[in-house]
């Protein structure tokens, strides 16, 4: 307030009591001059007051604004009226009262934070705008470019995620699905949760939380694919031995050279067929199982020697020598020794179908020094490396990432004419797994390929893992 102000101000609170003093003068019981001076007196006490009052309301008021501007401020002290100091406690008293509030929603709002970046799914959280007003740090590696304050249409064009949220949004639904497809990736599919918040959230109205179902697509692939191939592989020895069959019941009926000619064809398709079965129940088995750790004890090297002296004649045949080399003295894992037996058959076998005639199959038996990182989360302290190298065409490195699926062939007529299912790198794969292991393959083409399986190796500390894992 400024000074004139305040003498305004003190005039016409001490107009009243002057107004009385001349009144009193005009009745001739108070002298004209006495009546003036008592008047300049009121009035220059009520200066004096307003004075002071005023100046307390200025020091709470400066009190005020530095609580607003900075939300810090110190209290005037030694004020002279009580409903000054009264007003300055109660600016003290709200203020106190909202740092604890804020403190309070800031720690909220960083705990919250920290729980939705921890978590594994994208979520994204939308006002009743579609304004997108949050967002993890997981919904951020899924859109790139996501920022709050701009519409959900901007990074979310599908229309059927959009159409879920409006009918939730529209109070239709309290939530909704709804399958949703990257656009940078066509494979990439995502289940989004769209539901209402309560209103506690404030402009938070809506959350959509994105479910990764790109392998569970993957998966239903891949069991209607294995149908119509182990479909497809049965129908085709069926067919010729039917074919065959009808022949030798109607025109070749009588004819013992057709008779001769048939007899090994058949017996060729039906033992193909048989081991094709086979090997899809021993697959389904293997699958059933895989979730249970072994428990029996199993020495790889002496697996492996038992698999050498049994693909022998078969090495023999194509002038091939099978080399083991080991320089451990312990080779135990835990493990089931007729499975690793089927892991190391398999493989080997492979190694001398498709490697070079007169060319070696080498197979070493050593130490992990720098294991693969799927066996990281298992914690072992010694990992066994067993590696089969073949010395053959090699494999293109596009199809590596494919030679473990089921049917999965490079070249469908070569692997017919030496006997494959196409399950036998699938069975060992699963096989591994269920040993807490895993296998790891590298080719190069002229050169050859080597199969590198990497199992737990026995010992206290691993057997304490393997059980725990």
């Amino acid at each position: 307030m400024g000074f004139s102000q305040l003498l305004t101000t003190a005039l016409a609170v001490a107009l009243p009591a002057a107004m009385i003093f001349i009144v009193l003068a005009a009745m001739e019981l108070l002298g004209w001059g006495t009546a003036i001076l008592c008047a300049v007196l009121a009035w220059l006490g009520s200066t004096t007051v307003l004075r002071i009052y005023f100046g307390d309301l200025r020091r709470v008021a400066r009190y005020a604004v530095a609580l607003r501007d900075k939300f810090r401020g110190t209290p005037p002290q030694h004020l002279s009226f009580s409903a000054a100091s009264e007003l300055s406690s109660l600016y003290t008293q709200i203020a106190n009262t909202f740092r604890e509030r804020i403190t309070d929603l800031e720690t909220r709002t960083s705990t919250d934070a920290e729980i939705l970046d921890h978590l594994p799914n994208p979520v994204v959280m939308v006002n009743r705008q579609r304004v997108i007003t949050g967002f993890n740090r997981a919904a951020k590696s899924l859109f790139h470019n996501l920022e709050t304050g701009h519409d959900l249409t901007r990074f979310i064009r599908d229309p059927i995620l959009l159409d879920a949220f409006d009918d939730v949004a529209a109070e239709r639904e309290q939530m909704k699905h709804a399958e949703f497809v990257l656009a940078s990736d066509a494979h990439h599919h995502f289940d989004v949760l769209t539901a209402r918040l309560p209103a506690a959230t404030g402009d938070r109205n809506f959350v959509l939380s994105f479910s990764d179902l790109t392998e569970l697509r993957k998966l239903e692939q891949m069991r209607a694919d294995f149908a119509t191939d182990a479909g497809h592989e049965l129908r085709t020895p069926l067919s010729v031995l039917l074919g065959f069959i009808e022949t030798l019941e109607g025109p070749a009926k009588d004819d013992p050279d057709a008779l001769g000619q048939f007899l090994p064809v058949m017996r060729d398709q039906g033992l193909r067929m048989q081991h094709l079965i086979e090997d899809l129940l021993s697959l389904a088995r293997i699958e059933l199982n895989e979730h249970t750790p072994p428990s029996d004890d199993c020495n790889v090297g002496k697996v492996i020697d038992k698999v050498a002296q049994t693909l022998l004649m078969k090495a023999e045949a194509k002038g091939m020598e099978i080399k083991i080399s080991c320089n451990l003295d312990n080779t135990d894992i835990v493990g089931e020794e007729k499975e690793m037996t089927q892991v190391f058959v398999n493989l080997v076998e492979n190694a001398i179908k498709y490697g070079h005639a007169k060319t070696n199959i080498e197979v070493s038996i050593t130490l992990a020094k720098n294991p693969p990182g799927a066996l990281a989360r298992f914690r072992h302290d010694r990992i066994l490396a067993v590696a089969i190298r073949d010395h053959s065409d090699g494999i293109a490195r596009e199809h590596l990432p494919r030679l473990t699926e089921r049917f999965y062939r490079i070249d469908t007529a070569r692997s017919r004419a030496v006997g494959g299912t196409g399950l036998g790198l699938a069975i060992v794969k699963h096989l591994v797994q269920r040993h807490r292991g895993t296998m790891v393959i590298e080719s190069e083409q002229g050169v050859g390929s080597v199969f590198t399986v990497y199992l737990p190796a026995k010992a206290s500390d691993n057997i304490r893992t393997l059980h725990r894992a």
